[in-house]
């Protein structure tokens, strides 16, 4: 088998928010085609439920804290891929591909050094398109390639690039979210957008398909995190760290395939990099899913890890899960669970307020069997003192492993230090 084109399609905050994930109210043909078509991953989690951390994550294998990504890679915030990490358009670009980025990429502010051949920055989907099926011709893609296309949609606003809302299948709120007019109508607004993103992935293997190219190319589609709404993106609780993966490679003649096993995104590179035939070096923290896809021996994850250090504030977080439990550690003494400062925008947030104040204790364990949405929290429950011990011990191990900056001290964010050089 000749090494395989690859295409991984990555979007904002959309979660599991899809049809082929059970959300009947979206429009969302062209990802749910490419599920009926390839292998659909039910356990599939991010490292992180903020953007740039958990984009890091995907792109170099490793735990945000150890990309130097622990927080938001844009405006001021100031946080960037170590110089010293390789990225995934590296990876692909040292071992005979072409690596081309279409869209953002939101893991540092120097781009030109990931390691992409060529770089096409425009965000809103259109133009993605349209630099897509501009350049599908060029030789780019005369030898195997590696394409990233990254869409802002469905971030907020979700009237980016013009974009309406989608209310003909109805609207679906979460059961955690209250369904009132504030929340149904930010969700039309949401579902507006992943149509526009949705329509844009069928633009782009309606492309593939035309040039011949599509049988021998991997679609990957992906996103970073939950959905932008409070107790969601921002958290740790599965809606913040719930992420979709779909995967279709028409080669593999694989039809409506659905895998139940804990996948972490950190998993992602090293499948890819299996795939293509390249090493997979030791700095790499993920496992690949290669041998799972191919039916051939693989063990699969006990359990997943994610964090949380920075967003728009300092919010140490770090959780376990497995597939009964959950422990979340709350490092600081806020009470108050943290929502993106977009995701403040709408007026959902101020309807959930009383939700969100005076609720976090520094242990959350939750029985993930029989309290979907965490709500109960179990951590000083005798019967469960057992199952947090060991949780609790595992956790440690992990940060202790890979070195989390957490144990030593508070982080310092990138604007805090520069705004001390002002000082002296």
């Amino acid at each position: 088998m000749k090494q395989p084109n690859i295409i991984k399609v990555i979007c904002h905050d959309i979660g599991k928010h899809l049809g082929c994930y059970g959300v009947k109210s979206v429009s969302t043909d062209a990802i749910d085609a490419l599920a009926r078509n390839g292998i659909l991953f039910e356990n599939f989690f991010a490292t992180s439920p903020g953007c740039s951390p958990s984009r890091a994550a995907i792109a170099t294998g490793m735990y945000p804290h150890n990309t130097g990504v622990l927080g938001l890679a844009h405006a001021h915030f100031g946080w960037s891929l170590d110089k010293k990490i390789k990225h995934i358009a590296r990876y692909f670009s040292s071992n005979n591909y072409n690596s081309i980025l279409f869209g953002l990429q939101h893991v540092t502010y120097h781009e030109e050094k990931l390691g992409f051949n060529k770089i096409f920055p425009e965000r809103p989907a259109d133009h993605v398109i349209k630099n897509f099926k501009d350049n599908i011709n060029s030789n780019l893609f005369k030898k195997p390639f590696y394409a990233e296309v990254n869409f802002f949609e469905p971030h907020r606003p979700f009237d980016y690039g013009n974009v309406k809302p989608f209310r003909s299948k109805g609207v679906f709120v979460p059961k955690y979210i209250p369904n009132n007019h504030h929340s149904r109508k930010e969700f039309a607004s949401m579902q507006g957008a992943i149509k526009k993103m949705d329509e844009s992935v069928a633009k782009i293997i309606n492309i593939l398909k035309e040039k011949n190219l599509y049988e021998n190319t991997i679609i990957i589609f992906t996103t970073d995190h939950g959905i932008p709404f409070p107790r969601a993106k921002g958290t740790l609780y599965d809606a913040g760290i719930e992420s979709s993966l779909i995967i279709s490679y028409p080669i593999l003649k694989l039809k409506n395939k659905k895998l139940k096993e804990l996948i972490s995104n950190i998993d992602i590179l090293p499948t890819l990099l299996d795939f293509a035939k390249i090493k997979i070096p030791n700095t790499i923290q993920g496992k690949s899913f290669y041998p799972l896809i191919m039916n051939k021996k693989y063990i699969e994850n006990k359990q997943i890890f994610s964090e949380k250090t920075y967003h728009d504030l300092f919010d140490p977080i770090r959780c376990i899960r497995n597939k009964n439990y959950k422990l979340i550690i709350n490092f600081d003494s806020d009470r108050i669970i943290r929502v993106p400062g977009d995701a403040m925008m709408g007026d959902t947030y101020t309807t959930m307020l009383h939700q969100l104040i005076n609720v976090r204790e520094r242990y959350e364990l939750y029985d993930l069997k029989k309290d979907k949405f965490e709500r109960k929290n179990l951590a000083q429950n005798k019967k469960y003192k057992k199952v947090r011990l060991d949780l609790l011990k595992k956790i440690a191990k992990w940060m202790k492993s890979t070195k989390d900056p957490l144990l030593g001290n508070h982080i310092k964010s990138p604007f805090f230090i520069d705004t001390l050089k002002e000082l002296k």
